[in-house]
């Protein structure tokens, strides 16, 4: 008898697909937010959203105890932990919230601004009111329901920006950063809700059960910790070395080149990590998806990662008349070394796949250390400039000693490291000096959105080229992966007996 089900393979690119389409809707509202928020408030108001997010490090680390992603990588026993991990979650979100209240004040005084009081309450109270939606995205992810989870995320991202302008237009100034999160906690909730149409069966918090989940969740938080770092970081060293402008600026560029990556780290998170954990059984095939997932990223990630820095310029002066052209470089920096970084998370999805919780929370924890580091010295030795070029050089050496660590791991071999991750980084780099060549001479002018546009479509053109030729199996993926989303809608189906 013959039956048919989904490929994995099929519904992780179906889910790549739906998460990306979330993703691009949220950089869309979040694009349309920063274009207000940048019209509207001061370098000033977004270095103490800034503060306030680089301070709250510790207490966001807590938040729901590492729970959510425990739940999604035990998948099938999602009704075995759940009611235990959300009391879990509610019992360290209070935590977080009383250490913020406590911290609120002091940070206030320190940086002697009333809004940074008002700004760290608000992520206070939003931890709590976050605990119950937690629960339902935890079951629709293990359950690889993507489409579903996007388009909650699509709404809630619409929320939030949309808000998040709406208050700043109302003259709430720095506090409008913030205010949305309560708005969302409340939507989040009602429609995780509605999407699960039940909660889990009741267990009881024991210290035996709360250790059980605590000893693989405590990695879980230490990751948190590391991967607020490793965004956030920077802003710390920052503020405590540079002015509040300074801080501002670089912010404005920072959010502005990383948002690029969430078009990309939100479908590798969301999708990856189910995708690997139900490989953990076949940990060869897990080997194979993750060179073949690295390969088809590096392809897309470089390409979109260098068209931002020739588009950078005319953007950043077109959307905000001048007003924020000290960010460019920042942008430009930045986006030179994000295809690399980028990679990080995909490894990081491997070894959570893998349950190496340890592992992960000491590579990122490290990593969040020399962010700070990097931000340091960067703020030590100049202005934005400066910042963001130790940044930058700091990301590209840190991930690809980062993919080099794991892949050696996994039992991989160095053609895996070098092919999929230096070659393509590197053809780009050649593709964008030749394009950029063409404004050096005088050829084009960069500056200008029209001709901005004609080097984007020579670079593109250039680079897709020299991938054509010399990184066929890198392409190769990318066309097998557009044919499983296409076949996914159908969905993909395989034949067994």
């Amino acid at each position: 008898m013959q039956v048919s089900k989904p490929t994995l393979g099929g519904l992780a690119a179906t889910g790549m697909l739906w998460v990306s389409v979330g993703a691009v809707a949220s950089k869309f509202a979040s694009l349309g937010a920063q274009l207000v928020l940048g019209w509207v408030l001061s370098t000033e108001d977004f270095a103490l959203y800034a503060i306030a997010i680089s301070w709250s490090t510790i207490a966001l680390a807590l938040r729901n105890a590492g729970t959510q992603r425990f739940l999604i990588q035990k998948g099938n026993s999602y009704d075995e932990f759940a009611s235990v991990c959300f009391k879990m979650a509610l019992l360290f979100n209070g935590i977080g919230f009383v250490l913020l209240a406590l911290a609120a004040p002091a940070l206030s005084h320190l940086y002697d601004s009333q809004s940074l009081n008002a700004i760290i309450w608000i992520i206070a109270l939003s931890l709590p009111l976050n605990t119950v939606s937690l629960i339902f995205q935890a079951k629709l992810s293990s359950e690889m329901k993507f489409q579903t989870l996007t388009r909650i995320s699509i709404w809630s991202a619409l929320l939030r920006h949309g808000s998040m302008a709406l208050f700043a237009l109302m003259g709430f100034g720095p506090i409008s950063f913030v205010l949305p999160l309560i708005l969302i906690a409340v939507f989040e909730t009602a429609a995780g809700w509605y999407e699960v149409g039940a909660w889990p069966p009741y267990r009881r918090l024991t210290w035996h059960a709360m250790r059980g989940v605590l000893r693989d969740s405590r990695w879980i938080m230490l990751t948190s910790l590391a991967g607020i770092l490793v965004m956030n970081g920077d802003y710390l060293a920052i503020s405590l070395l540079q002015t509040k402008e300074t801080l501002g600026i670089y912010y404005f560029g920072f959010q502005l080149s990383f948002s690029l990556t969430a078009l990309f780290t939100n479908g590798v998170e969301a999708v990856m990590m189910p995708a690997f954990s139900r490989l953990h059984s076949d940990q060869e095939r897990q080997k194979v998806a993750f060179f073949k997932a690295v390969r088809a990223l590096m392809l897309g990630a470089t390409l979109a990662c260098f068209a931002l820095i020739l588009a950078a310029n005319p953007l950043v002066h077109g959307l905000w008349g001048g007003k924020w052209d000290s960010a460019i470089p920042v942008v430009q920096l930045l986006a030179l070394s994000l295809p690399i970084k980028l990679v990080m998370p995909l490894c990081r999805t491997l070894m959570e796949g893998r349950g190496e919780w340890r592992l992960v929370s000491t590579l990122l924890l490290a990593d969040g250390i020399g962010t700070v580091i990097a931000g340091g010295v960067g703020a030590w030795l100049g202005g934005v400039i400066a910042i963001a070029a130790v940044v930058s050089g700091y990301n590209l050496v840190f991930g690809l000693l980062f993919y080099g660590f794991v892949t050696k791991r996994i039992g991989g071999e160095i053609g895996n490291m070098f092919v999929p991750v230096l070659a393509t980084f590197l053809f780009g780099i050649l593709a964008l000096s030749t394009t950029s060549f063409l404004t050096l001479l005088g050829v084009v002018d960069g500056s200008r959105f029209w001709q901005a546009t004609m080097l984007i479509v020579i670079y593109t053109v250039t680079y897709l080229g020299l991938a054509r030729l010399f990184l066929k199996d890198s392409v190769s993926e990318v066309v097998s992966l557009g044919i499983r989303v296409i076949s996914g809608f159908g969905p993909a189906k395989r034949v067994t007996q």
